[in-house]
């Protein structure tokens, strides 16, 4: 046992123990751990942020512009951002450093604030038994060498750490990648929302397949075609894939007027093209019983009501590759008039299926389709299995237009690419805001698509470890007569077995009392 026999004993033994304190705490600065049990960890700093982190060669620094009198709701964001900024300090060797700014009493801060791009937001508070409006601060600006990038509102922490992570990317990156979008003139369709996302990460180019697609473009997103193109645009997307470009092509053989209650098979080239870098898109309408709903007027007397109803042609996409990085933490996903996508055979490419419709599935053969949800017969029968929607085509390929005499002696005319890398997905217009581009699940599955065919895989898992929904298993009627009966009877059993034992129990204390006065 440790004995201290005078003061110097002592003030050696405190100066040690404090030394040995200072000492641990500077090591815990760079070296510390966490138990996170969530789900994914998503409390907990990705490997993939340490990595982008842990790369900076200069000085970042992130300003926090947090009002002091944020309601509690809205106060865990400031919680979890002050940790995650914790984090990334630690990782980056000390080229990353955070200050947090409350603006509310200090006007120079509240300018400083809005020239950075961060503006004043509403949020309703309750105060002296009264509610509220009140201005304040919640965002973020990051600073690197001459360059800032905001995050102007932060008011939720889901996607926070992909949303720090891809801005800390994008400020220090030297030369961003450029992406083109690509879309039929003739169809009516918004890519605003898409291009909003990407832009966090690449810089997004308009691309039309009219004139040359411009050398620095190394993905290119195309919405689907309804007609032929013309052979001019068929060489530029082939010229452009042949040169190591990569395509993410939404398109299907269907064309529906769903106001008019019917759709149209496609007649296009495009069908042609895409077999010959190994896709296959189906003729047929894709349905399932596990369906998105809709809203259907109907007249009851003088009244018109609304009501949702199943719509088996807007399958609801539960089922997905578990192996594959783009697929493997995603949960659901929503598509329109869906074709099968599945691989040629004897394609030669490395396909990989990323995701199926469900256990009950529907095709409906055109080339012209009923799909009025409560007219069509055909919407009623599910006799199939799972069918693939969606498809990544890896490997070497020759050119579409290797056996053209007239293409392939062109100048510049290039005739193999040994890794062609594309996907496909069987929605026509998988990329419009209006339609499959404006749900946000399926917004993380193109941003996952993207990053993959730009070779950007590190921001992939940040992003999947945010999933917005987790849809319920799919039960049998059987199975939910069953879970139905056991809720209504097992409290009844519980009240009867707890009044059981309550009695029990009275009538032993009874039986006790009774033995000892007896005596």
């Amino acid at each position: 046992m440790l004995k201290i026999s005078n003061r110097q004993q002592f003030t050696n033994y405190v100066l040690l123990i404090g030394a040995i304190l200072v000492v641990l705490n500077l090591v815990a600065y760079n070296l510390f751990g966490r138990l996170d049990l969530t789900d994914n960890s998503i409390f907990t700093l990705s490997q993939s942020s340490r990595d982008v982190i842990g790369k900076l060669d200069s000085k970042l620094t992130a300003k926090a512009y947090f009002s002091g009198t944020i309601p509690g709701a809205a106060a865990n964001s400031r919680r979890y951002l002050q940790d995650m900024l914790e984090e990334y300090q630690a990782y980056s060797a000390g080229n990353f450093k955070f200050e947090f700014v409350d603006p509310d009493e200090d006007e120079k801060a509240q300018q400083q604030a809005q020239t950075y791009g961060i503006p004043p937001v509403q949020l309703q508070v309750v105060e002296n038994d009264k509610l509220e409006i009140k201005n304040v601060y919640m965002g973020l600006v990051l600073l690197f060498r001459d360059k800032k990038e905001p995050i102007p509102v932060i008011q939720s922490t889901q996607g926070l750490e992909y949303n720090l992570t891809a801005t800390i990317k994008k400020l220090t990156a030297t030369n961003l990648k450029n992406v083109g979008l690509i879309s039929p003139e003739s169809e009516e369709i918004s890519t605003q929302n898409l291009s909003r996302f990407l832009e966090q990460i690449y810089s997004i180019r308009q691309t039309t397949l009219t004139t040359d697609i411009p050398d620095d473009v190394t993905t290119l997103i195309l919405n689907g075609f309804t007609d032929s193109l013309k052979s001019e645009e068929l060489y530029r997307l082939d010229q452009f894939i042949m040169r190591g470009g990569h395509v993410f092509i939404g398109q299907s053989s269907i064309k529906d007027f769903l106001q008019q209650g019917f759709a149209m098979e496609i007649k296009s080239n495009i069908f042609d093209f895409l077999k010959h870098y190994g896709v296959n898109i189906g003729k047929d309408l894709v349905i399932d019983q596990k369906c998105s709903q809709i809203q259907m007027q109907s007249q009851q007397g003088f009244f018109t009501m609304r009501t949702a109803v199943d719509y088996p042609a807007l399958p609801m996409i539960q089922r997905f590759n578990p192996d594959h990085i783009l697929t493997k933490h995603m949960a659901v996903m929503k598509v329109f008039f869906v074709s099968e996508v599945s691989p040629v055979e004897e394609g030669g490419f490395l396909t990989t299926p990323l995701m199926y419709t469900s256990e009950h599935t529907g095709l409906i053969s055109g080339p012209f389709f009923q799909i009025h949800p409560t007219q069509s017969p055909a919407m009623k029968i599910f006799p199939y299995g799972p069918k693939s929607i969606a498809l990544l085509v890896e490997g070497p390929a020759k050119s579409y237009f290797s056996d053209s005499s007239g293409y392939s002696s062109r100048p510049g005319y290039i005739g193999a690419n040994p890794n062609v890398r594309l996907i496909a997905i069987g929605d026509n217009q998988f990329f419009n805001d209006r339609r499959a581009g404006g749900v946000q699940e399926n917004m993380d599955f193109i941003l996952n698509a993207v990053d993959y065919l730009s070779g950007d895989e590190e921001l992939i898992q940040i992003r999947s470890r945010d999933l917005t929904q987790r849809p319920l298993e799919t039960l049998s009627d059987a199975s939910r007569r069953s879970w139905k009966w056991f809720n209504l009877g097992m409290p009844v059993v519980l009240v009867l077995l707890m009044g059981i034992f309550k009695w029990r129990g009275t009538r032993m204390r009874r039986k006790i009392l009774e033995d000892l006065y007896a005596k």
